[in-house]
C-alpha cells in the first residue's frame, strides 16, 4: 500500500525541544502538516508524533546531513508550505585554535551547509505549494549583526546563515519568500546562572526573557505576510540597542 504524500507541509529543523518544538506544535495548530527534524530523540517528540507530525532523524553536523534530510523530505512530501531553519549549535569558542577550528566546522555545517543544501534541494517542493507564496525562515541571532568575541565562531556562522537568506530571497522570488528572525534572550540555557541571567536582562530594554511564544508569533506573522521577503526581524526585547 502506497502512503499518500504530505501536501503543503512545514519542515522544522531541530524540532525536538525548546523553540523548535514550539514552532512544530504551532504550525500544527495552524493546520499545517509538520515534518519535525531532530538529532537526538526526546520525550517531546512522542508528543509530536501523537499529534500527527512526521519525525525524521538526522545529524546536520554530518557533511551529508542536509542532503540526506532533503531526500527524506522529498520521499514524504509532495509540496512544502515552509522550511524553518531552527536547528542550532552553540558554545563558547575554545581557547585552543585547533579545537576552535573544529567548532567552526561544526557551526558551519549546522548553520550554513545544511540550510544551503535544504533550500536548494527542497525549492521544487516549495514551488509546488498551493499557497500564493511559500516561505523559508532562517533563525539566526542578534549576534549576527553585533558579534560577541567570546562566541566568535558561532556568531560568524549565524552571520553566514543570515547572508544566505538574502541570497535565497533573490534566487527563489517571486514564489518563495525568504526571511530572517533574530532571537535575543528568548529562553535561557540550563547553564545560565542567576548572575548571568540578571546581567543579560539588565541589558535588555524590555527587561524580561522573551519565551518561545515570541519567536512563534514572529514566524507566524512572516508566513501570513504575502509581501515580505529579505527582511530581518529582531525578536530580542531591545537588547541589540542597549
Amino acid at each position: 500500500m502506497t502512503t499518500a504524500l504530505l501536501q503543503d507541509a512545514v519542515l522544522v529543523t531541530g524540532a525536538g525541544r525548546r523553540v523548535g518544538l514550539h514552532l512544530a506544535e504551532r504550525m500544527m495548530a495552524l493546520g499545517h502538516p509538520v515534518i519535525a527534524h531532530y538529532r537526538t530523540p526526546t520525550e517531546d517528540l512522542e508528543r509530536l508524533r501523537a499529534a500527527g507530525a512526521l519525525c525524521l532523524p538526522g545529524d546536520l553536523a554530518d557533511p551529508d546531513g542536509g542532503p540526506r534530510l532533503a531526500e527524506a523530505v522529498r520521499g514524504a512530501a509532495g509540496s512544502l508550505r515552509a522550511v524553518i531553519h531552527n536547528a542550532s549549535a552553540f558554545a563558547v569558542t575554545a581557547t585552543d585554535t585547533v579545537d576552535a577550528l573544529r567548532q567552526l566546522d561544526l557551526f558551519h555545517a549546522v548553520h550554513v551547509r545544511a540550510p544551503f543544501a535544504l533550500n536548494r534541494d527542497l525549492a521544487p517542493l516549495l514551488g509546488a505549494c498551493s499557497a500564493r507564496r511559500a516561505d523559508i525562515v532562517h533563525i539566526t541571532d542578534i549576534y549576527a549583526d553585533n558579534p560577541n568575541p567570546v562566541f566568535d565562531a558561532y556568531c560568524a556562522s549565524k552571520a553566514a546563515l543570515q547572508n544566505l537568506a538574502l541570497s535565497f530571497a533573490k534566487r527563489l522570488a517571486p514564489k518563495v519568500k525568504v526571511n530572517v528572525v533574530q532571537p535575543g534572550p528568548i529562553l535561557f540555557k540550563e547553564w545560565h546562572g542567576p548572575e548571568a541571567r540578571a546581567r543579560v536582562l539588565s541589558e535588555t530594554l524590555l527587561g524580561e526573557e522573551g519565551g518561545v511564544e515570541a519567536i512563534g508569533m514572529a514566524v507566524e506573522a512572516i508566513l501570513h505576510n504575502h509581501y515580505q521577503t529579505g527582511a530581518i526581524v529582531a525578536v530580542d526585547g531591545g537588547r541589540r540597542l542597549a
